[in-house]
């Protein structure tokens, strides 16, 4: 990453390492849309979530506001916290030269592999909670079905303006495929992978970024874990993250007619990220085949 993207904020995050009596900042982490700065204060860590730039627009995020971000991330740590599913706690939020900062407890990682069915055990307790009273931002205010077929619609636009593709069925049809054959809605994670979970032991020790969270039957969940898996970095094993959680018996989503739009949704998302967010020519190459065997199915 250039010096030029990281020059502002890190200043920002020296900044607020400063507002807080924090020192010694340095950068811990880097993702699409924020980047994660460490500092020390009173003999403790402590890390700063800073945003790139105040609004996302990406293909697959447009006009969203990163404050709008840090406040969700915040209230489902709290949530998380609160409810026994592995987090870091928030522990500040304020304006910094007009970027939103969230400042969260550190959570030790130590580089070991993350045991998939672990952390599936993980989402089986959290799908298990009461949903959080809570306007999600991917949800955009539409209903869970609408707004999967409404995004996925959208981002297969953007795939085929360049490459030729298949044609989807009507929106109504695979609307009404979901609504038929969807269990109840829970709250989702929708980022799962070894990036976004702090380990110690194989253990999931801190589940962070839920920036794609909504409230949504726990398919979505397992059919998106399914596509990411594909992709080695992610640390995940679909089958052991399944045994994980057992108590649902996840192989027979595989026959319901909507598990192939569940995939789709992710294989479309993930064909975009490589192809312009985070650019990979093998993985979008990957995706566009997984993609067109997906709309075969429909």
């Amino acid at each position: 990453m250039s010096k030029e993207t990281l020059w502002r904020p890190l200043d920002i995050a020296k900044a607020a390492a400063a507002r807080r009596g924090a020192h010694q900042v340095v950068l811990a982490g880097s993702g699409t849309e924020f980047l994660f700065f460490i500092a020390n204060k009173d003999g403790r860590q402590e890390g700063y979530r800073i945003p790139k730039t105040p609004e996302f627009n990406t293909a697959n995020n447009r006009g969203v506001s990163a404050r709008d971000l840090q406040l969700q991330e915040m209230a489902l740590a709290d949530w998380a916290t609160s409810n026994g599913i592995p987090s870091a706690e928030p522990l500040d939020f304020f304006e910094q030269h007009g970027y939103p900062v969230l400042v969260l407890e550190v959570v030790e990682d130590d580089g070991s592999v993350l045991d998939s069915s672990a952390l599936g055990a993980v989402m089986s307790r959290m799908h298990e909670k009461p949903v959080p009273s809570l306007a999600l931002v991917a949800q955009n205010g539409s209903s869970i079905h609408s707004r999967i077929v409404e995004r996925l619609v959208q981002r297969y636009d953007v795939l085929g303006e360049d490459t030729e593709l298949p044609s989807l069925p009507p929106n109504r049809e695979m609307i009404g495929s979901l609504e038929k054959y969807l269990g109840q809605p829970r709250l989702t994670h929708l980022d799962l992978r070894r990036q976004n979970v702090r380990v110690r032991n194989g253990q999931p020790e801190s589940i962070f970024d839920w920036s794609n969270a909504l409230v949504a039957a726990p398919e979505v969940e397992l059919a998106r874990v399914q596509e990411y898996a594909a992709i080695a970095e992610n640390g995940l094993n679909y089958e052991d993250f399944c045994a994980g959680y057992a108590h649902q018996d996840a192989g027979a989503m595989n026959d319901s007619p909507a598990w192939p739009i569940l995939r789709l949704d992710t294989a479309v998302m993930l064909a975009v990220v490589f192809s312009s967010v985070a650019p990979n020519k093998d993985l979008r190459t990957m995706f566009l085949g997984r993609v067109r065997e997906l709309v075969s199915q429909l």
